[in-house]
């Protein structure tokens, strides 16, 4: 990507708030085109306003990725008004609402937030793939995060939900490399955003969610296909992986231990 043309549409889904709109932030400039989704459409007004005072052109379109049709029609439409470089599959949901401090984890809860973090991103990615095979080009951006990579207790449903879009991602990357499409799969920490401010603990590492879409931005231009950060988390990451499971337990359940409130 670094020897291409900057890219002229973006289309980024949850762009209403936290990193999804600081993305649309550090991609709007004169001559690009945004295509920004969510569910909320005053906050989706918001970050186009901020978009288009940086001479960005913008579409909103207000619609839930748990929702297969309304993402095929918007993906539809954007698609035939300009052709889509990059596709940002944002939208997730977390935060104090998913976190289970008791011996089991709410039914309701954990299927909402598989179907908005996993389902979701196919909801948001398949429709475009044809566009991507057919002219042999587009870039894929999946936001996954750490707790993809290692179970958290106080969130089974959140990190299941993250690992599957990120293996869902690396699949994608080695099947469409040969077509000319790039898939990045993006692991973030925390990040202060309205969602992880809602967490009742300490978040080690914490990035603010501009640093974070620079270093994204930054990741897609250069070709890259997976994105972990801050490195604190991707050394624990690569350390637990050749730790035995049961002192990982041991870790994590510490960890949650000085974490209860």
């Amino acid at each position: 990507m670094s020897n291409h043309p900057a890219p002229a549409h973006i289309a980024i889904t949850g762009a209403g708030g936290g990193i999804g709109a600081a993305l649309a932030l550090a991609y709007a400039k004169p001559g690009a085109r945004l295509s920004l989704s969510g569910r909320n459409l005053d906050r989706l007004e918001q970050t186009a306003g901020l978009c288009r005072q940086r001479g960005a052109q913008v579409d909103v379109g207000q619609c839930d990725v748990t929702d297969a049709q309304a993402m095929q029609g918007w993906i539809d439409r954007i698609e035939v008004e300009q052709q889509v470089d990059i596709l940002i599959a944002n939208a997730g949901i977390g935060g104090e609402g998913t976190l289970t401090r008791d011996a089991a984890e709410a039914g309701e809860v954990a299927r909402a937030v598989v179907t908005t973090n996993t389902i979701g991103v196919i909801n948001t990615v398949t429709p475009i793939l044809p566009h991507f095979v057919a002219r042999k080009s587009g870039v894929v951006v999946i936001v996954s995060s750490v707790a993809g990579f290692l179970g958290l207790p106080d969130s089974p449903s959140y990190s299941a939900s993250k690992a599957a879009a990120s293996v869902y991602g690396d699949s994608l990357r080695r099947l469409l490399r040969p077509q000319g499409i790039q898939v990045t799969v993006v692991s973030p920490g925390y990040v202060e955003t309205p969602m992880s401010a809602t967490l009742p603990f300490h978040r080690p590492f914490m990035w603010s969610a501009e640093k974070a879409a620079n270093v994204i931005q930054n990741a897609v231009a250069n070709g890259h296909g997976e994105l972990i950060f801050p490195w604190q988390f991707r050394l624990a990451i690569s350390v637990a992986r050749v730790l035995p499971t049961a002192f990982v337990d041991f870790l994590l359940m510490r960890f949650r231990a000085r974490d209860v409130l």
